[in-house]
């Protein structure tokens, strides 16, 4: 009997492999017919790129290594070998859409295919598509909060190399950092309302003393000059940035509420002693929320995958007995409905 369990408990954990290995194949197969049949400027940010690459590759400074090197040097290399900015791009999506599937699958290789569904509808599209220098960060962000929650030191080297493709990963330092000490302090087992107590109340707190000090924040972002292209993320320093959003405050507004009720919900699911995981997305959520509110919906956007990828890797939700298959196919829907919007959202 305890044989057959054996084999069953076996066969049931390469039958999610194979799951896993469904849904990122067919990812790969939708983003590379995509890459072949679309111009390259039908896709999400691709002008920005452009200017970037040829910012870099005929203005670069002497000292342009000293920030997001690696993926400086990546742009520079395409551009030097395609001799076309717009070649450059095409082809570096093409390494994106390879490299992605491979690095989010090494993330979630201990969770289950659902959680894996969920990352995939909302953040597939983003990071296999169109985020060519942040993924990385993404990716290397998401391991290093893993290993903060299990409480090894590697997370810190780790989340310095984000910082070689780019400079978001500095939204990423706080959670996993505090994340890391509380649990090599052994501070392990902490009650889930507690975290939902702590989290409203520093929000609170903190939204109204932080909308005091905006101006003050893009005074200090804007006094560095690598940085000072990021003002443009915060509505009070751009009118124009205030006008767009405005115009898509609803969708923002969903995104927010669902963004927190999954955070909410996972915290919820987390067992008794996974209180390091509670804290660390408890920490993300607050830091989500006060981006939303006192910088950009779109860096809070941006900001969301540092914790939601980690977070969903860490959490099983999975439920037992015939809920576990009406469940899965839910998923599996929802998952598939979400996916086709955000796919459609990052073609032009």
């Amino acid at each position: 009997m305890e044989k057959l369990n054996a084999r069953r408990s076996f066969f049931d954990r390469n039958l999610i492999d194979v799951n896993k290995i469904y849904l990122l194949t067919a990812a790969t197969v939708l983003f590379v017919c995509l890459n072949l049949i679309k111009s390259q400027r039908d896709f999400s940010d691709t002008d920005t790129y452009l200017f970037y690459i040829d910012s870099i590759y005929f203005f670069r400074t002497s000292d342009w290594w000293r920030f997001e090197s690696l993926s400086k040097a990546l742009m520079i290399v395409f551009r030097d070998l395609t001799a076309d900015s717009e070649k450059a791009v095409y082809f570096l999506r093409y390494l994106l859409i390879y490299a992605f599937p491979f690095s989010i699958y090494y993330v979630y290789r201990k969770s289950s295919w659902r959680a894996l569904a969920i990352a995939m509808a909302l953040y597939g599209p983003l990071l296999g598509l169109i985020t060519i220098r942040a993924t990385p960060a993404y990716i290397l962000a998401a391991i290093a909060a893993i290993s903060a929650i299990e409480g090894r030191w590697r997370s810190i080297p780790i989340l310095l190399a984000g910082f070689l493709f780019h400079v978001s990963t500095a939204l990423a330092v706080p959670a996993i950092l505090v994340t890391l000490a509380f649990k090599k302090f052994g501070l392990v087992n902490i009650k889930s309302r507690y975290i939902f107590a702590t989290f409203f109340i520093l929000t609170s707190l903190y939204a109204v003393l932080g909308s005091l000090g905006i101006q003050s924040a893009v005074d200090f972002i804007g006094s560095f000059s690598y940085l000072s292209k990021y003002t443009v993320y915060i509505p009070e320093a751009n009118s124009a940035n205030v006008a767009e959003e405005s115009g898509s405050v609803v969708i923002h507004y969903v995104f927010m509420g669902a963004t927190v009720g999954l955070g909410l919900f996972l915290i919820y699911m987390a067992n008794e002693n996974q209180g390091v995981d509670k804290i660390f997305i408890a920490i993300s959520l607050f830091l989500y929320v006060i981006l939303f509110l006192l910088s950009s919906p779109v860096v809070s956007l941006r900001y969301s995958p540092f914790f939601v990828i980690p977070a969903l890797a860490r959490i099983d939700f999975s439920f037992k007995g015939g809920w576990s298959y009406f469940t899965g196919f839910l998923i599996f829907i929802l998952s598939l409905i979400v996916f086709s919007i955000n796919v459609n959202l990052a073609i032009l």
